[in-house]
Order: C-alpha cells, then sequence, then structure tokens
C-alpha cells in the first residue's frame, strides 16, 4: 500500500460544497469529510517513500495512532518548509513551499470534528446542534494542506522485535536521540523498552535481570510489574511474588 489511495483533496471539495448548506445532516458529513481529509494527510505523510517493512507496520494503524506516531518519528511532521533551488552561484533560485499545522492542532481538531458524529445524550438530544461557523472556522485552518507541493525528507525508519509479543517496533534515530524509552506498538502489548545508546548504535531492554534459585532467568517486565503479584519460574515451576524485595512462596 502507497500514499496514493489518500485524496486528501477529494475529501476537502466535498466538505466545502456540504458546507453550504445548514442541515443537520450536512454538517455532520462535512465534520466526516474533514476528518477523512487529516487521516489522509497523516497517511500521506507517514507512507511516502517509506520501505516496505514499515509500509507494512504503518498501515495497519487506526488514524489516532498514526497521528500519535507521526510526530513521534519525524521531526519534520508538523512545521512548515520551504525548498530552495537555485545554481551553483546560488543565483535564480526557486521555491517551492509546503504548508502544515502543528500535530497537537490536528490531533485537537480531529476530536472535535469527532464529536459531531454520534448521536447526542438524551439530555441533550432536543437543542442539539452543530456550530457551522466553528466548521467554517476547522475548514479554514486544515485547507492550508492542500496549498503548496508535498516535501517529504526521507525519513529512515528500523525495527527492533519485542521482547514480550515478538512484533516488530518502528523507530527512527531521531526518536532515539529524544527519548528514553518506546513502548511496543502492539494495542494488546504495550510493555515498555528502554533505550540504551552507545557509540555507534542503541540497544532496547524490557527486563528486570533477575535469576532462579534454579539457575534460569525470571521473566519480569519493568512496565508490567506490581507489588504483590506472582511470577513462575518456567523452568522449575516455583513461585515468587513482588513484595520490595522478591519472595519466594513457600
Amino acid at each position: 500500500m502507497d500514499a496514493k489511495p489518500y485524496n486528501k483533496r477529494k475529501h476537502l471539495a466535498s466538505a466545502k460544497l456540504l458546507l453550504k448548506n445548514n442541515d443537520l445532516s450536512s454538517l455532520r458529513h462535512a465534520s466526516l469529510e474533514m476528518r477523512y481529509f487529516l487521516e489522509a494527510h497523516v497517511y500521506e505523510r507517514l507512507l511516502k517513500d517509506a520501505d516496505q517493512l514499515p509500509k507494512s507496520i504503518i498501515q495497519k494503524w487506526e488514524p489516532n495512532k498514526a497521528m500519535k506516531m507521526l510526530s513521534m518519528f519525524d521531526k519534520l511532521a508538523d512545521m512548515d518548509l520551504t525548498l530552495t533551488i537555485s545554481e551553483h552561484d546560488g543565483s535564480s533560485p526557486i521555491k517551492i513551499h509546503y504548508n502544515n499545522i502543528k500535530n497537537s492542532e490536528l490531533t485537537k481538531i480531529y476530536n472535535n470534528l469527532g464529536s459531531y458524529l454520534h448521536l447526542p445524550q438524551p439530555s441533550k438530544a432536543k437543542d442539539f446542534s452543530i456550530n457551522k461557523e466553528k466548521l467554517l472556522k476547522i475548514f479554514e485552518t486544515i485547507k492550508v494542506l492542500i496549498r503548496g507541493n508535498l516535501i517529504i525528507i526521507k525519513t529512515d525508519y528500523s525495527t527492533f522485535e519485542c521482547e514480550s509479543c515478538q512484533q516488530a517496533i518502528l523507530f527512527t534515530s531521531w526518536y532515539i536521540e529524544n527519548n528514553e524509552s518506546i513502548l511496543c506498538q502492539n494495542d494488546s502489548c504495550k510493555v515498555e523498552h528502554f533505550i540504551e545508546r552507545y557509540d555507534g548504535g542503541c540497544r532496547f531492554g524490557s527486563k528486570i535481570q533477575c535469576t532462579c534459585k534454579c539457575g534460569a532467568e525470571l521473566e519480569i517486565f519493568h512496565s508490567k510489574l506490581k507489588i504483590g503479584e506472582v511470577i513462575k519460574c518456567t523452568s522449575c515451576l516455583v513461585k515468587y511474588r513482588v513484595d520490595p524485595n522478591l519472595t519466594p512462596i513457600k
């Protein structure tokens, strides 16, 4: 899958037509089209020029998750960009512009639009309405995303295997430089892996090194450790309770 299926211009054009009307149905559908527009924008940026492995991971992400990951992986993800092309001596410059909005603002708008897509609570149903002026303001804010040319600076994605679920975890060098840990992107796992940087690379670890009295390593994850939890050695089946100290259960 590539970015081509995400035609954000189509969704913005549909929203523009719907916003000419005042009925509730049109305004609700305009909200939906603008959400589609934002989703298309995010997927377009994430998938553009990504290698096949990252694509196989990214294309499974829901829009909310994709929005969060976009700014985590790419420091330029929510910045306006200008590319200048000129002769060797700097003469005859051609400037190419790309407009953007901050990811925090994009997420806020996305959630606000989503609030119009549900039926109102029974206590609010009688007086429910959609603020058209607010939608028009949102439209004016997001339409900058189709002005200018799309500029994507290729992001070098890498992966490592989660120590808990064995699924690939996606990261970039920019993320590693600016964070101390990373969560597994499998929503049913989310084990936290700490980042250890060293000259020329980094390593990841999610487990507490702890040895059973039989000599086997106990599988204890930092982010899942709870006081009072019972842990069983998979080798000798001895059980331990997590106290301030690891205590064998007799």
